[in-house]
């Protein structure tokens, strides 16, 4: 992690303070590119450095400089080590064009590190920190080191309980049922405890700004149903408004051509997104569409809800414009599913 405040770099439990490089010293440290490379748009990709001058020193932090990020083509801030031949320096192209780098043009610029203190990381008891920490077997300690240091940096991106769900505004799901009237149908009979978790269910949705009251002339009946873990899923059965939606043929990835892509991969990260689909919202005007009720009044969602024909096809479709440019050989998704090999 790299500390602007306290100048200085944190990884696999060392600090490595950063230099403040006089005039004279900053200019041992540009990297030119070895050969010439072809970036893909939208992709990253590792080129092979050569530093121009290392001096007296050994490690160094790379950045991008003036001439390359103008150009649209980042480069990820990394430790590396000056004294070998060549150096890898990672680069995004955020175009959707590709980028060509010359053979000898500056891909980078170093920051010189002074030197690398080594200390023991110590982690905080208030952090929130994801159930994987629990099971770290086998790795050595300064992986396990490296790993807690990676999800503690990042711990914002993990969910902590079932209300904390993101939301993104890349893309709103439309239901486009054409001309066809409105379909009104009615609550179907629940058990008194059935019916009782239903309410709380609703009002659970309510607090989290998943639903909303409705007053449209759209209604769908609900059904719950048992999960393994004998808690109930809410579900809403929507076959008669998916009979008169017209269909999204935007296809789903191959689970074959998924498993070809895993072939010879012995490292790789699985994420599952908290609540994937309530992440995406609903067209305004198609709102009223998911309408459902339970006896108890008329709600409708304000996000993506299960159960629509055409959900699995608007999901994929903004993971992969999110993704873009990633290939196989560095993530894999289906749906809310993603594999960083």
């Amino acid at each position: 992690m790299v500390d602007l405040e306290k100048n200085e770099i944190r990884t696999g439990g060392e600090e490595i303070p950063l230099f403040s490089a006089s005039a004279e010293d900053s200019k041992l440290c540009s990297v030119l590119a070895k050969e010439k490379t072809i970036i893909p748009a939208r992709s990253e990709c590792l080129i092979q450095g050569v530093p121009e001058a290392s001096g007296k020193f050994r490690y160094a932090v790379t950045d991008f400089p003036s001439q390359v990020s103008q150009k649209g083509v980042l480069v990820a801030a990394t430790l590396v080590d000056l004294k070998k031949e060549a150096i890898p320096v990672r680069v995004l192209n955020l175009d959707h064009k590709p980028k060509t780098i010359d053979k000898g043009a500056v891909i980078a610029t170093c920051e010189p590190v002074v030197d690398i203190v080594a200390r023991p990381q110590e982690f905080s008891e208030s952090l929130r920190l994801p159930s994987i920490l629990e099971n770290l077997e086998g790795l050595n300690e300064e992986q396990r080191t490296a790993v807690k240091e990676l999800l503690q940096e990042f711990q914002n991106l993990f969910s902590t309980s079932d209300s904390d769900v993101g939301r993104c505004n890349m893309t709103q799901h439309r239901i486009n049922t054409g001309n066809h009237p409105p379909i009104k149908q009615y609550p179907r009979r629940l058990p008194l405890a059935k019916k009782e978790e239903a309410e709380r269910l609703v009002k659970e949705m309510v607090d989290n700004g998943i639903i909303e009251e409705s007053s449209g002339p759209w209604a769908s009946p609900i059904v719950l149903v048992k999960k393994k873990d004998g808690s109930t899923r809410f579900c809403v059965d929507y076959r008669k408004l998916n009979e008169i939606t017209i269909k999204d043929s935007y296809p789903l990835p191959r689970i074959d051509d998924t498993l070809d892509a895993l072939n010879g991969s012995q490292w790789f990260s699985t994420l599952d997104l908290k609540s994937g689909y309530w992440q995406v919202e609903i067209q305004p005007e198609d709102k009223e569409k998911t309408a459902f009720t339970t006896g108890q009044g008329l709600w409708q969602f304000k996000v993506m809800p299960f159960g629509l024909c055409n959900a699995p096809a608007t999901f994929e479709r903004l993971m992969e414009t999110v993704l873009r440019g990633l290939t196989s050989e560095a993530c894999l998704v289906y749906l809310d599913d993603i594999i960083i090999v």
